[in-house]
């Protein structure tokens, strides 16, 4: 179900890869955790301040906000985004797999990037994700004004602004993994 999707733009659902298989690797492989841990954040680049803070402003429950990020080439093969990309159309600028378990969530946030001043330098910057699990109850995804809710597995949105402040909620009974592209 697609609600109120006018931010994001449905593509096309996209069952080349084995997604149950990606996500059975990635259920055995340890990603990296991603926390409220200032440590953890390069707060020299603008907006991880402007995010933490909001946060703690807002008194969010520092302990519930986690997800986990795998990356090709490190948790898995680079070949499955390759095959994505190639899909698309476009060129990588990076990719990422991310995995919110049970409980968890990551609250309002757009994704700050160290290169993204690189990327634009080839041209306008797309992203696209990817719903890796069948539709279940608990799994939502806010990005903008559009929020996504049992969506089929395989499912590919393209944001309207890859910078669209977005959320991923695990209120269900299994691990929520959403496949991220930014491209040009």
């Amino acid at each position: 179900m697609l609600n109120n999707l006018q931010s994001s733009t449905f593509i096309n659902n996209y069952n080349i890869v084995d997604w149950d298989q990606l996500i059975s690797l990635l259920l055995t492989v340890e990603g990296s955790n991603v926390t409220t841990d200032p440590a953890r954040w390069n707060t020299d680049t603008p907006g991880y301040n402007e995010i933490y803070t909001m946060w703690s402003d807002a008194n969010f429950n520092s302990n519930s906000i986690k997800w986990i990020n795998y990356y090709p080439g490190v948790h898995f093969e680079q070949s499955i985004i390759d095959n994505i990309a190639s899909y698309l159309n476009v060129s990588i600028h990076r990719s990422w797999i991310s995995r919110i378990d049970p409980g968890y969530f990551a609250p309002k946030h757009w994704d700050v990037d160290d290169n993204e001043n690189e990327y634009l330098k080839k041209g306008k910057i797309y992203r696209y994700s990817v719903i890796m699990g069948d539709p279940t109850h608990g799994h939502i995804f806010i990005v903008g004004d559009d929020y996504l809710y049992n969506c089929d597995k395989g499912s590919i949105f393209k944001w309207h602004n890859y910078r669209d402040w977005h959320s991923g909620i695990n209120a269900g009974m299994k691990p929520k993994f959403m496949f991220h592209l930014l491209a040009y």
